[in-house]
């Protein structure tokens, strides 16, 4: 976002909202009453799991975890 107001800020305009009946100009993609969705696909990655695996039989993981907690007041 700062990068594109960068890239804006050099220009002089103003921005005016137009309805959408009246922006003859609009995408026509965006306007077609015929518009579904074709095809949803999901993808599965068995990555979450095996880096879950990994840190269970990991022993330095209790190490790590108890480094990174807050620490407490004896």
């Amino acid at each position: 976002m700062a990068r594109w107001l960068s890239f804006f800020a050099e220009y002089n305009f103003t921005v005016e909202y137009k309805p959408g009946k009246q922006n003859v100009l609009v995408d026509a993609l965006s306007r077609r009453p015929d518009y579904e969705l074709a095809h949803l696909a999901y993808l599965e990655s068995p990555l979450y799991e095996l880096i879950r695996e990994a840190y269970d039989d990991d022993d330095l993981a209790g190490l790590v975890e108890a480094l990174s907690a807050p620490n407490k007041v004896v």
